[in-house]
């Protein structure tokens, strides 16, 4: 009993664990830049005044005027004329859902490979390639043909990159975080995402608003930051707390206590999916709701991530610089709502306030019926209720952040433990296909930049969202399924099971689920 209260007492911060959250947060951070900047960056991109009904049913390839260049004339000219380029509203959706052809390419592979390769080492690939191809983003404004197609392949190559990254992240907390800790740790590595995502809308609002070619900037800057993160990462970060350098003492038999002794073997196995209990995973209603619920709202979340600047622009007629501020404050209420939930849902647990069923139901319905309300109400919001459409898009992304924190993206951990990683790429893949769906169903629906438009691609996702929610109300869980725990998982509950006094029950059957909550896992090292 000594040594457990020893390794609990062990601090967080300052601790190597720490550290590696603050470098996964600076990693979103990179990532999420380089993907949400074409999102912003297209607003200004686009010559408005040339793009016409008729434009829609001439091929790309077949027209003769495929860009406007016009001289500067804004504050501010630096280095770059006013480029624009005449992409049609289809052409539009298409480059903003090129990302996820790539993307989804890699989630189950990247789960894989972090166990061949490490997660640091993918961590610096992927983000190296990722740099790069954003980088070459900016050749387009040297093109005066083909550029469509040249945003598109190049969109595709860092999807492709990105995709890896998330398993990866997975793969480090399965050894890094301790079951206590996992709430916070992973809602404040994760917030780097909203952080990322804030950062790159205020300064593509600005650059867009003042600075001619504004768009060339947000690539460069969003490439810079991936090569200026890349040597700090490959010096600091190690794949286990055994393999890293400056790792005090009391903090690796900390780790080791809670994650087992395979985090200290360099032998690497993997889980294939053949030798996945697919008939226990068919059968089981928690992981089919959580399948169904994951799909439902990142269906909705990431078609309106790639999607809200235009919509401020099109339908609302905000202007480019204070669309950038709107969305920067969106997402950094998303960033607080997701890092004060998993705080907040680790209090409750931990207090035995609340079960952590109950919590995951209760805050992944707070955004599934939130997003819905908000998504009714931007079905009547036009230029003359701009002021009410923008506040609903702050909520709408402020009520996202509650299942980010203690809703769906946590809880493949509590259920399956031994596979969440695996099973979450899996089912992430599917999600993030149906994002791509979202942009080439919009291509399809929206012809005109119009209310009307709008509404009727609004209503589809109003229906997903109300059935992603109830189906995880009704049939959710976080209750660990006993074939999908850890082996070495059950032999530590079994010791202290022989170990403590009946007097003692409450805070061992605690601990048997405390283990596995947030864990995100799918292979120990």
């Amino acid at each position: 009993m000594s040594t457990k209260t020893k390794t609990i007492n062990c601090p967080l911060i300052p601790s190597a664990r720490f550290s590696l959250t603050l470098f996964i947060f600076f990693g979103c951070v990179v990532q999420y830049t380089q993907r949400i900047n074409l999102s912003i960056g297209i607003v200004c991109m686009i010559n408005k005044t040339y793009i016409n009904t008729e434009l829609e049913s001439i091929p790309y390839l077949a027209r003769t005027d495929n860009q406007i260049t016009k001289i500067s004339s804004k504050n501010t000219g630096l280095f770059f004329q006013d480029k624009r380029f005449s992409w049609t509203e289809s052409e539009q959706q298409m480059v903003l859902g090129a990302y996820w052809i790539g993307y989804i390419i890699t989630l189950i592979p990247g789960g894989w490979l972090s166990i061949i390769i490490g997660a640091k080492r993918i961590y610096i690939y992927c983000l190296l390639i990722s740099s790069i191809a954003t980088l070459a983003l900016s050749i387009i404004y040297l093109l005066d043909t083909m550029h469509f197609v040249f945003v598109f392949i190049l969109r595709i190559i860092i999807g492709f990159a990105h995709g890896a990254l998330i398993p990866a992240t997975y793969s480090l907390w399965s050894v890094w975080a301790a079951p206590q800790e996992r709430g916070t740790l992973t809602s404040l590595g994760f917030s780097g995402i909203n952080f990322g995502t804030a950062i790159i809308m205020l300064t593509g609002g600005f650059c867009c608003r003042y600075i001619d070619s504004g768009w060339i900037y947000l690539f460069i800057l969003s490439s810079l930051l991936g090569f200026l993160w890349i040597p700090w990462w490959s010096i600091y970060v190690a794949d286990t707390p055994a393999l890293h350098k400056t790792i005090s003492e009391n903090e690796l038999n900390f780790l080791n206590h809670f994650n087992g002794q395979l985090m200290q073997d360099k032998q690497r196995q993997v889980i294939s999916l053949i030798s996945l209990p697919w008939k226990n995973i068919i059968r089981s209603k928690p992981i089919i709701a959580l399948f169904i619920t994951q799909l439902c709202n990142l269906f909705g979340l990431f078609f309106f991530s790639n999607t809200l600047g235009k919509l401020l622009q099109d339908i609302h007629h905000i202007p480019t610089l204070y669309i950038g501020y709107i969305l920067c404050t969106g997402f950094i209420l998303m960033q607080l709502s997701g890092l004060t939930t998993g705080i907040t849902a680790d209090y409750l647990v931990r207090k035995n306030f609340i079960s952590l069923t109950n919590v995951r139901k209760l805050f992944n319905s707070l955004t599934s019926f939130s997003s819905a309300l908000c998504i009714i109400i931007l079905c009547f919001c036009d230029e003359s209720r701009k002021i009410l459409g923008a506040i609903t898009v702050l909520i709408y992304l402020f009520s996202s952040g509650f299942a980010l924190g203690s809703g769906f993206l946590v809880n493949f951990a509590d259920i399956v433990p031994a596979y969440s990683g695996l099973i979450f790429g899996i089912a992430n893949t599917f999600a993030s296909l149906s994002g791509f769906l979202g942009n080439i169903m919009a291509s399809f629906v929206i012809k005109q930049p119009i209310l009307n438009d709008w509404r009727k691609l609004f209503i589809p996702f109003i229906i997903i969202y109300i059935i992603g929610g109830i189906v995880f109300l009704l049939y959710g869980s976080a209750e660990p399924l006993q074939w999908a725990r850890f082996p070495q998982q059950n032999e530590s509950n079994n010791d202290d099971d022989d170990d403590d006094d009946d007097d003692d029950e409450q805070s061992t059957c605690t601990e048997k689920l405390q283990p596995i909550e947030q864990s995100t896992i799918i292979e120990k090292i």
